[in-house]
């Protein structure tokens, strides 16, 4: 049964896959745990919990080794080779985004659309400028590892984590009976959206075709987007459902980084994910699934 060392476990998206891995019976799942808590939270799932931190280098390379995740670097390739024995390389996915395309409400991209350089249609958002980079040094790294990299659009879904800044301030001014709520959006993004489930199912997809793939000359970076909608919708129709009576009114991002990357427009589509990975999303439409994802994110605030 391979194994399969998910960092960020205990994440918004890790929990997701971690879930939607264990389902599938066929991976025994390892995660890595921060915190006594954290590590118990993980085997309450069914994840083997890895004590450490994303820092602590030594640590996940005992871990990998101790439990035969996978073979790493090049000293332990060069020694298999010594002695004939032909070894499977560690596979590793990193979790970008397509924040790295910046903004592109009009011209098309996808996965195969350069990105941070002076082919790029456009600049990537300012607060991932730093992806770009390290995106081309996962990729860099092929000799020793199997490598992909998977860029999820705007998140949605379960606890809408990402969306607590816009979700949170319409459920209060809900509860103070307020008759007017501001938010820092921009009343024409059309952001790329994806449910987390469909994130999940896409690293899955990822993880089950990444050694299939690899050195067979596909370019090995996948975006994953459902949908593209509207944020003056998304903010109606969640004030609707969280129950403000008010007027919700989108004064733009502003200067702040977090709000200006929520509102990057994207024109984007994810069809390599889905013929080269096999991925088949299943939650398609944050609006039209607003009454029950609206009510999902106020019962997480509890």
């Amino acid at each position: 049964m391979p194994s399969v060392l998910i960092i960020g476990a205990t994440g918004y998206i890790g929990q997701s896959l971690c879930s939607s891995l264990l389902r599938s019976g066929e991976y025994r799942i390892f995660g890595l745990a921060r915190t006594p808590q954290k590590a118990k939270d993980l085997e309450k799932e069914e994840v083997i919990p890895i004590h450490g931190s994303i820092s602590d280098h030594a640590a996940i390379q005992k871990a990998v080794e101790t439990h035969h995740i996978g073979t790493v670097g090049k000293k332990r390739l060069s020694d298999a080779a010594k002695e004939g024995v032909k070894v499977q390389k560690l596979g590793f996915i990193y979790c970008s985004g397509t924040w790295v395309h910046g903004s592109s409400p009009n011209e098309a991209v996808d996965d195969l659309t350069p990105v941070d350089c002076a082919l790029a249609p456009r600049p990537s958002a300012e607060l991932t400028s730093w992806r770009p980079k390290l995106e081309r040094e996962v990729l860099a790294a092929s000799e020793v590892l199997d490598v992909m990299v998977v860029r999820p659009a705007l998140v949605y879904g379960r606890s809408h984590a990402i969306w607590a800044m816009y979700f949170g301030a319409i459920a209060d001014a809900a509860k103070k009976g307020e008759d007017m709520v501001e938010i820092a959006a921009d009343i024409d993004s059309r952001p790329g959206l994806i449910h987390v489930d469909d994130v999940a199912s896409g690293f899955h997809a990822a993880i089950e075709k990444l050694a299939v793939i690899s050195g067979t000359g596909v370019y090995p970076v996948f975006d994953l987007v459902t949908s593209q909608e509207g944020m003056r919708d998304i903010m109606e129709f969640a004030a609707r459902e969280l129950g403000f009576a008010g007027s919700v009114e989108l004064v733009g991002a502003g200067d702040d980084l977090f709000a200006k990357a929520m509102n990057t427009s994207m024109n984007n589509n994810a069809a390599r994910a889905k013929q080269i990975l096999g991925w088949q999303p299943k939650r398609i439409g944050f609006v039209q699934g607003m009454d029950v994802y609206a009510k999902a994110f106020a019962a997480a605030r509890l």
